[in-house]
């Protein structure tokens, strides 16, 4: 049976697993089901249709699965759909999908450091780490193992690629590509996430390919139709030059480029 502290409120219709812990002051609704082995440690409120997975620790403060923060939100079944083993610190907010039968969808070993937010219809996915303050607009995506640092805020309906890293404070209106370091208000890809694709078990070939590929599309004068073109020609064509290319290639917002303004067609 759960461990439901006695100045916890819980809905009776909520599912919550066997071993789920329930701390001081929190509350959960009716909607929400939650998975062995996860902990709301005090004063969390869960609500909505939310299901969150196992081994995940909410830390005090947290709000998860409240109505999107969104003029157009006009009810229905919005939800929010959390993964496994969870870290979500303290002022953690994360909202529901805006229109009816949408969802919020964050995957597994997901680190959301103390007052980030994901708005309605997000999509985060496994490993990905939002530090202090850091804040995503609707519909906007990050990718695996993305970092997003301190502060920074991502513009609705952007993407973070895979194991993209991006500076403290920085803003976007842009799509980050995979593999890359960003900074700035819309600043510019300074260069390839090196650290992080080591940490990531990439080989040193494997690295050196993406460098080469950072060139030509970042650093040479041709332009981005031009630079796709030449790194079909010249890289061997592997996973991380095709995941990279057909990120880019099928970007709605654009991507970011080396150029202050953020614009190279």
């Amino acid at each position: 049976m759960a461990k439901i502290h006695p100045s916890a409120v819980v809905d009776p219709k909520a599912q919550l697993a066997d071993d789920v812990e329930i701390g001081p002051l929190c509350y959960v609704g009716p909607d929400v089901t939650i998975g062995s082995g996860t902990r709301l440690i005090a004063q969390c409120h869960v609500t909505g249709n939310t299901t969150i997975g196992q081994g995940n620790t909410i830390y005090p403060f947290a709000s998860i699965g409240t109505n999107a923060e969104d003029y157009a939100f006009a009810g229905g079944k919005c939800m929010v759909r959390i993964g496994d083993n969870c870290i979500f610190r303290e002022n953690v907010t994360i909202n529901a999908g805006t229109k009816d039968g949408t969802e919020t969808v964050l995957g597994n070993h997901i680190f959301l450091m103390a007052g980030a937010h994901v708005a309605h219809n997000c999509i985060v996915r496994d490993g990905a780490v939002m530090v202090c303050g850091s804040v995503l607009g609707g519909y906007a995506e990050v990718g695996e193992r993305a970092f997003i640092s301190g502060v920074c805020a991502i513009h609705q309906f952007c993407r973070v690629g895979r194991l993209a890293i991006i500076s403290g404070g920085s803003v976007f209106s842009k799509d980050i590509p995979p593999f890359m370091m960003a900074e700035g208000r819309n600043g510019g890809v300074k260069m390839v996430n090196v650290v992080g694709l080591r940490r990531a078990g990439f080989s040193v070939e494997t690295i050196r390919v993406i460098q080469n590929l950072y060139k030509i599309v970042f650093r040479s004068d041709l332009n981005l139709t031009q630079a796709y073109a030449k790194c079909r020609e010249e890289l061997p064509q592997i996973p991380e030059v095709l995941e990279f290319l057909e990120f880019a290639e099928n970007s709605k917002r654009g991507i970011l480029t080396n150029r202050e303004d953020g614009h190279r067609n």
